[in-house]
């Protein structure tokens, strides 16, 4: 008998290249749900964006711990 697991995150989508896209989209549901839904490239790049904020920021605290 085979056990599926259901809370396992999504398979990113291919236009998240980047380490802190694919953390953003590992860690942050929200940022996953936008960047599920994004269709244009200059959206996409924004989400990519924030996400190294965001990533940026989490290492800084990290740092300061």
């Amino acid at each position: 008998m085979i056990h599926t697991n259901h809370h396992t995150t999504p398979k990113a989508p291919r236009w998240i290249k980047t380490e802190a896209g694919l953390w953003a989209w590992a860690t942050n549901e929200e940022w996953r749900r936008f960047a599920d839904r994004a269709l244009s490239v200059s959206e996409r790049q924004r989400l990519l964006e924030e996400a190294e904020r965001l990533r940026s920021q989490t290492m800084t605290i990290a740092d300061h711990a």
